[in-house]
């Protein structure tokens, strides 16, 4: 890159991208704005040409980096937000980072001067955890090329040999040129000017590629795309950078298992977190449904383990003797709970009938409804109690046994409100039983106590 062309990309990074300007042009630099190199001065002896149309290099030297400006302003892929690199966004111009000579001096003095990327320009900024980083960027990028390559290729293959009559060829088409040229922009654009654009231009090709499959019945070659799909982001700078991935971390009120969702379940950084802003969770609530509650996920008991001890008899309790649930060995969590609907009690009286008579139709219904009837009888029973308890209590009188039949009866209604009746009736019934037993105990407690 000569002297001439820095000065002409400069102008040309100006001219682009006036949106991500944070000063006016002409401004002094914000402080820690790393220094660029200063407008070279000609060497010593040589004159400078006289401006002349004649010697205008745009008459033979076209938009010269144009498709690298593009990539560091994150600009140019298709159907990709615009997403400029942090370091665009600090307005960190190229020389910043290109900092090592190609040519020698009595050579540059003749066909002018190229600066390469150096990695010490990485670490007089960010510090020594940065070393590797760059070249991470690199070879992670192209691995990610690699994979989408290969599924390009049995995309190429499947539509070539498509009905041209078929109805959704066109869009299949599409989705192949673009995923394509975003491949393509990110390995001539040097994706490493902005890694996470790039990053998310070959995840967009990716599902173009799955989609395409889809679209004309030839599924994409089997490829291990987690990195492209998401899990990038640690590859290149979580691993390099020494960041620790949690095992668990807090969504909402829940804990979840972090790094289990990464290492065990394969979901990617990106299913969860923005891809376009650090740190950013994009993921709801009833995301989580989407993988969970989705009709290919029979994993249910892994985190409804409440529900599962109670269905299977494994329930830890001191109170009644539980037993498994008479299906427990033919009947599994999808059996009667169909993930692709709404959950509702409707829903579980059809699964019913699948494997039962017609008469099972409303039995699910009355089933809950019976039981959510002796839930409230308990629990107005053990409300009853503690009034009766805190009475004698507040009088000045010790109640210690009255407190622990209390506690137990509180036990068995939350055991069977978290673990929901249903699952084992039985169950259910006797712990509610002997919830009002230990309820109806505690009040003659204190009765007597008067």
């Amino acid at each position: 890159m000569t002297r001439v062309a820095v000065a002409l990309l400069l102008a040309l990074t100006a001219w682009v991208a006036p949106a991500i300007a944070s000063s006016p042009a002409g401004s002094p630099a914000s402080p820690g704005t790393p220094r660029l190199h200063p407008p070279a001065a000609p060497p010593a002896g040589v004159a400078t040409p006289p401006a002349s149309p004649e010697l205008d290099c745009k008459a033979c030297h076209q938009r010269e980096h144009n498709g690298v400006i593009r990539m560091y302003l994150g600009t140019g892929g298709r159907s990709a937000p615009h997403v400029p690199s942090h370091m665009a966004e600090l307005r960190v111009e190229c020389v910043a980072c290109h900092v090592v000579p190609k040519e020698v001096p009595g050579a540059a003095a003749i066909v002018g001067q190229t600066f390469r990327v150096g990695e010490q320009a990485c670490l007089g900024c960010h510090g020594p955890k940065y070393k590797g980083m760059l070249d991470r960027w690199v070879t992670t990028l192209k691995s990610m090329r690699g994979i989408v390559d290969k599924k390009l290729a049995g995309a190429r293959a499947t539509v070539a040999a498509a009905d041209r009559k078929h109805p959704k060829l066109a869009r299949a088409k599409k989705l192949l040129d673009d995923a394509e040229y975003n491949v393509r922009f990110v390995a001539l654009g040097r994706g490493a000017h902005n890694v996470f654009y790039a990053a998310d231009l070959l995840k967009l090709a990716n599902g173009w590629v799955d989609e395409i499959g889809v679209l004309l019945g030839t599924p994409a070659p089997k490829v291990n795309d987690a990195l492209v799909r998401g899990g990038y982001c640690g590859v290149m700078c979580h691993e390099q950078a020494g960041v620790k991935l949690p095992a668990t971390v807090t969504f909402g009120k829940q804990r979840i298992p972090h790094a289990r969702h990464v290492t065990e379940l394969g979901a990617t950084c990106t299913v969860c977190h923005s891809a376009d802003k650090h740190k950013a969770v994009t993921a709801k609530p009833a995301d989580c449904a989407t993988c969970h509650h989705s009709p290919v996920n029979e994993r249910c008991e892994g985190c409804h383990k409440a529900q599962s001890a109670f269905y299977r008899g494994t329930v830890e309790t001191t109170l009644v003797r539980v037993e498994p649930n008479v299906m427990v060995n033919a009947v599994g969590c999808v059996g009667c709970h169909d993930l692709a609907k709404k959950h509702t009690r409707v829903a579980v009286n059809e699964k019913c009938i699948g494997c039962h008579e017609k008469s099972y139709e409303n039995f699910t219904t009355e089933w809950t409804a019976g039981m959510d009837a002796d839930v409230r009888k308990t629990a107005d029973a053990i409300a009853k109690a503690g009034a009766a308890v805190t009475k004698v209590r507040r009088a000045g009188k010790k109640t210690p046994e009255a407190d622990a039949l209390l506690r137990d009866a509180r036990d068995a209604l939350t055991l069977v409100r978290r673990a929901r009746g249903a699952h084992n009736p039985p169950a259910a019934e006797a712990l509610l039983s002997a919830a009002r037993d230990k309820a109806a105990a505690a009040q003659s407690q204190v009765t007597g106590a008067r």
